[in-house]
């Protein structure tokens, strides 16, 4: 088109303005042509670098998924490794774990974990004692490996340990890294104490199993000393001529501080004792076991209540003083011939005292307890039995289940046994069965904190006594071998 023009210019008859109209054109033209060539030519650059790009974005892309795979087929594999693990440690888990069984367990620990976790080049875990000797061990692998890019030692403290094992003081272990297929680390110090704490909880269980053994053993031994204290705890009912006596006993534990008994002194007198050493448990009981046998002592030389009580305090005041321990007790002594109580207090709660004409905390009079003085003197009151009566003689047990005023919650008692004994019975249960009944109803309403002893005294009735059912009209009957009614015959009235 160019050449076209330019020959139209040569033509000698186009004037001279049509000339420079051509060659403007031409020029205009030329013009166009270059600008378009350099920007067509800049659209194929950019294009061919688009193409560039996308084509290095896909290789790195490709690369990355590549790269993913590769991760995720090693995390597949790693927790194909680990599930094994953990079920092999969960199988190890159920099994009994003793100390005679605790090493071939960790050598069956290291090897799963030695053989599932290729990268681990070397694994060694032991049981030491502080001064580094060794007494249960495993290791498998060799130190050294030229791949190695991780050294991991890791010690873990135990405590408390018993027989056989109580010179262990320390968990050790040492393991090697080498990298992964890929060149990666697999493992880290952290995946280690994971295994320590598999291990500590091995030698926890050893020692949970222990002592359960000792605790299964202690517990056979307290239900062995719960039973040969109930045989001491008068179960039967005492039956004299004016006078039946029941006890109600319950301790907080086991065994309990509380001491609850009669014995036959003569034919004539018959000694009751309601005692509670300071505590509960297992010493409280040793020393309530030791009054038993003071008191048969004591009773062999004294039947007065008063002289009794100063003769067992002067008994026992050694060890109740080294133990640091103090007894409240109330003593009576029943005169069957005269048909009166003789009573001496020390420091015990006062007695509940029912009866037709009179509804009273018997108000005797009281004295220190049982180990707290060297020579104290006691007080002994005579109670006469004019008249039918129901009397209850207990430890404080009886009186926690009211918080700290024991005074209004004895008076409570007192009103709730009134009322008890107001109603005639509806069938043929006897009065001590009902009052008994009552006893262990109110006692397990609530928690119990204490140990609760108590002793049911029910004075031979009068004819028509609204108090008494007839069925509780027994005959005169006493049997020498009545548990925990022993028949003293030296003492004389």
């Amino acid at each position: 088109m160019i050449g076209t023009a330019a020959s139209l210019i040569l033509i000698p008859e186009i004037p001279f303005e049509g000339k420079l109209g051509l060659a403007l054109g031409i020029l205009l033209c030329a013009n166009r042509f270059f600008l378009s060539k350099r920007s067509n030519h800049q659209l194929l650059n950019e294009l061919f670098l688009s193409v560039n790009q996308l084509e290095e974005n896909y290789s790195a892309q490709l690369l990355a998924l590549q790269e993913k795979n590769s991760q995720l087929t090693q995390l597949l594999g790693l927790n194909r490794n680990y599930e094994f693990l953990l079920n092999a440690r969960n199988d190890i888990q159920i099994r009994p774990v003793t100390a005679d069984s605790l090493q071939d367990l960790v050598e069956e620990l290291v090897g799963n974990w030695y053989a599932r976790v290729h990268t681990i080049t070397f694994l060694r875990l032991t049981l030491e004692s502080e001064e580094g000797v060794m007494y249960h061990g495993a290791q498998l692998g060799a130190t050294d490996h030229p791949g190695v890019i991780l050294r991991v030692t890791e010690q873990m403290k135990v405590d408390d340990l018993p027989d056989p094992m109580k010179l262990i003081r320390f968990v050790t272990l040492t393991a090697e890294v080498k990298a992964g297929e890929s060149g990666e680390k697999e493992l880290d110090p952290t995946f280690f104490r994971f295994l320590l704490l598999h291990v500590h909880d091995y030698i926890l269980r050893c020692l949970d199993d222990r002592r359960s053994v000792a605790f299964r053993g202690l517990e056979k031994e307290m239900e062995l000393a719960q039973r040969l204290q109930s045989l001491l705890v008068p179960r039967e009912q005492l039956t004299l001529d004016r006078l039946i006596a029941r006890t109600v006993y319950s301790p907080v534990t086991y065994v309990g501080g509380d001491y609850i008994d009669y014995i036959r002194m003569d034919e004539r007198f018959t000694c009751f004792i309601v005692a509670d050493v300071s505590g509960h448990g297992l010493p409280a009981s040793l020393l309530a076991t030791g009054i038993r046998s003071a008191v048969r002592a004591v009773l062999q030389k004294s039947c007065a209540p008063d002289e009794i009580l100063s003769r067992l305090n002067q008994l026992l005041y050694d060890d109740l003083s080294k133990t640091r321990s103090f007894i409240t007790m109330l003593v009576m002594v029943y005169d069957g011939v005269e048909h009166k109580l003789r009573l001496s207090r020390a420091g015990h709660p006062q007695p509940l005292y029912v009866s037709a004409t009179k509804q009273v905390v018997l108000p005797c009079a009281g004295g220190v307890g049982l180990g707290l003085l060297p020579n104290s003197t006691y007080v002994s009151e005579d109670l006469s039995l004019d008249e039918s009566a129901m009397m209850l003689v207990y430890t404080d047990g009886l009186l926690d289940r009211g918080g700290s005023n024991n005074q209004a919650y004895s008076k409570k008692w007192l009103e709730d046994l009134t009322v008890l004994l107001g109603n005639p019975a509806v069938n043929c249960i006897s009065t001590m069965d009902r009052v008994e009944a009552f006893l262990w109803e109110k006692t397990r309403n609530l928690p119990q904190t204490d140990d609760i002893s108590v002793l049911i005294m029910q004075f031979q009735p009068l004819e028509n006594d609204p108090y008494v059912h007839s069925g509780d009209r027994s005959p005169s009957v006493y049997s020498s071998n009545m548990p925990n009614a022993t028949l003293i015959k030296e003492v004389k009235p």
